[in-house]
């Protein structure tokens, strides 16, 4: 591991229930679970990163012409990933004293709605995403695949510009933070590794929805490719110490106040 060192906090930013299957390969027919929606402020070395947007907030009409289809988006989320009271993100940020203009990196694990639904607060921010996946998005090749908020990639293709990073497969963001493609759940599927005070934490995305996918090493039920789930898990568990999964419940179980990997009391 680098000498750069990090600390994770934890925000769960909705909830949602669906069929154990789309959790789980072929897996718990007629059963459902309770899952949460996460994003992850990573900070040290001066820097205030966060994986993911987290969702909710009432700004989507700030944003000139995109803001009726910002709204329309957001509307539709409501319904099957409810944001609760004090769960969106500027509400979230503040709990740490944080702006959305204090962030400077964002790092996307998916283009999925529950991942990126507020990118445009953070104007001061560099945002990364996997160059693969991103033209495959754009593309708009298989409309069975295509699931992808499309008023928001238009807004980041047109007015990022530079702030856009399209990344490689495998990338180092900067010191003890990189990202590799997993694939599986979609073709924009990237995990995080993050040297943290107390070992590596990787930050799965959803080609891991649960900690079951990482302890039986089965694949996600919702996602182009079993095989590149299965392959990621186990890189995952090879890699890190800490695993940190898309949707489980039971991460904050494990971390009750969100906090993750930060230095030794």
């Amino acid at each position: 591991m680098s000498r750069c060192r990090y600390s994770i906090r934890c925000f769960k930013t909705a909830s949602h229930r669906a069929p154990k299957p789309v959790f789980l390969f072929m897996d718990g027919f007629g059963e459902e679970l309770d899952v949460n929606c996460y994003f992850w402020l990573v900070q040290g070395n001066g820097r205030n990163i966060l994986v993911d947007t987290g969702m909710g907030g009432s700004h989507q009409l700030d944003f000139g012409s995109y803001g009726e289809a910002f709204l329309a988006l957001h509307q539709g989320s409501q319904s099957g990933f409810p944001v609760g009271e004090g769960e969106d993100t500027i509400a979230q940020l503040q709990t740490c004293g944080l702006r959305p203009a204090d962030i400077d990196t964002v790092i996307l694990t998916h283009l999925h709605y529950d991942h990126v639904a507020n990118i445009p607060l953070f104007a001061e921010a560099d945002i990364y995403v996997n160059r693969r996946g991103w033209e495959f998005a754009l593309r708009r090749e298989y409309p069975i695949f295509d699931s992808f908020p499309h008023p928001l990639l238009r807004y980041m293709e047109r007015e990022m510009g530079g702030r856009l990073r399209l990344l490689d497969d495998e990338a180092e963001i900067m010191p003890g933070l990189s990202v590799f493609r997993t694939g599986g759940h979609t073709r924009c599927s990237q995990a995080v590794l993050i040297d943290t005070h107390q070992g590596r934490a990787a930050i799965s995305g959803d080609v891991a929805f649960l900690y079951e996918n990482f302890e039986r090493e089965h694949p996600i039920g919702f996602g182009m490719s079993a095989e590149e789930s299965v392959a990621a898990i186990r890189r995952l568990k090879r890699e890190a110490s800490i695993l940190l999964t898309g949707h489980d419940a039971a991460v904050l179980e494990r971390y009750p106040d969100g906090r993750i990997g930060g230095e030794p009391a």
